[in-house]
């Protein structure tokens, strides 16, 4: 039996004939995980959805699925407020659910967002402990650096007041300005929405508005200059596996403090002493979570490829975006499923070291990634485009022309969502995919009327 179908047969076991209840977020994005079930034996489904987002969507056939929540302000509003909907369900998805499992028999599938103890009454079997989830507040993360022996950047946590964070911000200045994280008060949060890199006075005044607002505490940190990266490691009972570092799309804004989150992407290579060095820091990450909370599972660490190494920043104790770019040639691979089983403790033939293995061999000999964001302009309608890169910048690719990307552009809650997706086989292995993901967001400015703007990359200060 190969890797994969060892895997599948674990999760099968698992889902066998078994309706199951999935509340994993976007709609559209629930159709993959549909597949994957329906193919190891389980169904029919039934979907809470947030939105139902861009895409193709499941069989209705097999599949049916509702709304539970209102759009946000952001993704982090909407993520919050699809919990809020999970917890409380309307009388008519109440009644859905009663209706598609009256025994009260199916397994509950959640996103990495939802840790409420049940929905509708099912148990989530799933979610992830307090503890382990208060990790990812970015005023605690300091402290498990520190007990760790872990090197990183100088900081202070400071009151959300302007009298603490001015000060703060004086004392740590290097030159590039600081950055400023706020804490989880209201919820856990990313795609660096409670971030700023604050370099000027009016930078500050508008951060603190915000902070004071809506956190009680907030982490400051000099300006550091490189490429934002990430590694990615699963905890098992007896040892931890990692894998090869990712790209995070972060890119500059000019003049303004807000950065753009665009996701992730595998096609960036540091240099090798540097990948090992994130990989045991990965290696002692996990087995410190494991010391200290119980950690079982995937987890994420977050950082900057500085001129001195890797910074780390911040940790996911769950699935990372990016490890989706690692898994790209393994579609039979059920990896999300997996890991809800390895979370939850079940006791199964994991084999730690053959997961390692595949996966690594997988995501470096197949790279995947490119950017995707959300824009305010309105939109209706679906659009994919195929790119040619020509001197530094993306065209449309010619009839008959290889593409070197896909755009593709189309509404969301917001108005309009771009994805970029590099070609593989065109795309240069050990670049960042930065300028071509700057290149995308132009097109799309251009053609489309999204209004990125100027937007910089970040600078490879280890491989020059």
């Amino acid at each position: 039996m190969n890797p994969v179908e060892h895997y599948r047969a674990l999760v099968e076991e698992q889902v066998r004939g078994r309706r199951c209840i999935l509340a994993m977020g976007v709609v559209a994005g629930m159709t993959h995980q549909v597949e994957m079930l329906r193919a190891l034996g389980a169904g029919p489904f039934l979907l809470l959805g947030e939105t139902i987002g861009a895409g193709a969507l499941p069989d209705p056939a097999v599949a049916e699925w509702h709304v539970v929540s209102e759009p946000g302000q952001s993704i982090m509003d909407s993520m919050r407020k699809y919990v809020i909907g999970l917890r409380n369900l309307s009388p008519e998805v109440a009644a859905a659910v009663e209706a598609f499992d009256p025994d009260h028999k199916a397994l509950l599938l959640p996103g990495f967002v939802v840790d409420i103890d049940a929905v509708a009454g099912r148990q989530n079997r799933f979610g992830r402990r307090p503890s382990w989830i208060a990790y990812e507040d970015k005023v605690q993360v300091e402290g498990f650096w520190d007990r760790q022996g872990v090197p990183r950047a100088p900081s202070q946590v400071v009151p959300a007041a302007a009298e603490a964070l001015s000060a703060a911000a004086a004392a740590l200045d290097a030159g590039q300005g600081t950055v400023w994280a706020g804490d989880a008060r209201e919820g856990f949060n990313g795609g660096a929405e409670y971030v700023r890199w604050v370099q000027t006075k009016a930078h500050a005044e508008a951060a603190i508005a915000f902070y004071e607002a809506h956190c009680d505490q907030v982490r400051v940190v000099p300006f550091l200059d490189g490429i934002p990266c990430s590694i990615h490691g699963i905890v098992f009972d007896d040892t931890v596996i990692t894998f090869r570092p990712c790209e995070m799309v972060v890119l500059r804004r000019p003049g303004q403090a807000r950065f753009l989150y665009a996701g992730a992407a595998s096609y960036w290579d540091p240099p090798a002493a540097d990948r090992e060095a994130m990989r045991a820091l990965a290696r002692k990450t996990g087995a410190g979570l494991r010391a200290e909370v119980g950690f079982r599972g995937p987890f994420t660490i977050d950082g900057i490829m500085t001129k001195d190494g890797f910074r780390p920043t911040e940790i996911n104790a769950r699935l990372g975006a990016a490890l989706a770019m690692l898994t790209k040639s393994l579609p039979d691979l059920p990896l999300e499923l997996l890991s809800l089983f390895i979370k939850a403790g079940l006791p199964l033939d994991y084999r730690p070291e053959l997961l390692e293995r595949l996966l690594l061999e997988a995501a470096d000999s197949h790279r995947a990634g490119g950017a995707w964001s959300l824009d305010p302009a309105p939109r209706s309608e679906n659009f994919d485009v195929q790119l040619a890169w020509r001197d530094g910048a993306f065209v449309e690719a010619a009839e008959g022309e290889p593409a070197d990307g896909k755009l593709m552009v189309g509404p969301s809650f917001k108005g309009t969502f771009v994805r970029f997706w590099a070609e593989p086989a065109r795309t240069p292995v050990g670049p960042s995919i930065g300028p071509r993901a700057i290149a995308a967001f132009a097109y799309a400015d251009r053609h489309f009327g999204t209004a990125y703007g100027k937007l910089e990359a970040a600078p490879d200060l280890r491989r020059g």
